[in-house]
């Protein structure tokens, strides 16, 4: 069996944090019994509860453990993202709510927006993501090849998860790589209306392409972060 990778455990533990499975105010689990659940280390168990922390999902106190502190993150949605392992943790701590799901057809705006063939087909997942008290913190679209389109019922049985892990569970493929473009943005009407900001008001779109093995498009997502409401970090590492 392939060990479990830390951010593949915490988005276990963010997912049972988000299901009411660990009240709050209430311990998680020891070092030592999550390791002996997931038959992993103390190295990897400690960096997902790590990840949990800086979350703010969990606190730590050395020699009492480690306490539940919200259901999601409280402070605006923050990403140092590494892997697409650190994506599903991410879904995992914060709920989402699906409007509506439809079968397009590209235009050419869409094309352009997607970066994608016009006239290629796609199941459009709409939905938004909240912070702890309920505000929309992103709202999403997400496209999948029409060829995956029996996801749809999985999905609404499985509403946290991303519709990428789903697709990949169920259809027995793997992403291997996954594109992401941000870039600053006036928030259409359409979007602003929905997360509860002026029309044209500053924000965040993000753009995202999944690949299989064969490099071939699976996923397209779209999403659209009011100014104050998502914040993205990295790390650059000077080379040796």
């Amino acid at each position: 069996m392939t060990p479990i990778r830390y951010t593949e455990l915490a988005a276990v533990l963010a997912r049972r944090i988000s299901e009411e499975r660990y009240e709050l105010g209430s311990f998680l689990p020891s070092e030592k019994e999550l390791m002996q659940e997931f038959k992993t280390s103390r190295h990897t168990v400690r960096a997902a509860l790590q990840q949990l922390q800086d979350a703010r999902l969990v606190s730590r106190r050395r020699g009492s453990g480690t306490i539940v502190e919200a259901r999601t993150s409280n402070s605006g949605f923050g990403q140092s993202l590494s892997s697409l392992e650190d994506l599903v943790l991410l879904a995992a701590g914060s709920p989402r709510h699906l409007l509506a799901v439809k079968e397009v057809v590209a235009d050419l705006d869409m094309a352009r927006e997607l970066n994608v063939g016009p006239g290629t087909r796609w199941v459009r997942f709409t939905s938004t993501r909240s912070l702890q008290d309920d505000i929309p913190m992103v709202l999403t679209h997400v496209y999948v090849d029409t060829q995956y389109g029996g996801i749809k019922k999985i999905t609404q049985r499985s509403p946290d998860r991303l519709i990428s892990e789903l697709i990949e569970e169920h259809y027995g493929l793997r992403i291997e790589s996954v594109r992401q473009d941000i870039s600053a943005c006036a928030l259409p009407p359409a979007a602003a209306k929905i997360l509860g900001v002026d029309s044209h008001s500053p924000g965040l779109f993000i753009l995202r392409q999944y690949r299989d093995a064969a490099q071939a498009l699976v996923v397209v997502s779209t999403s659209y972060h009011p100014a104050g409401r998502y914040k993205f970090s990295t790390m650059l590492i000077r080379q040796k």
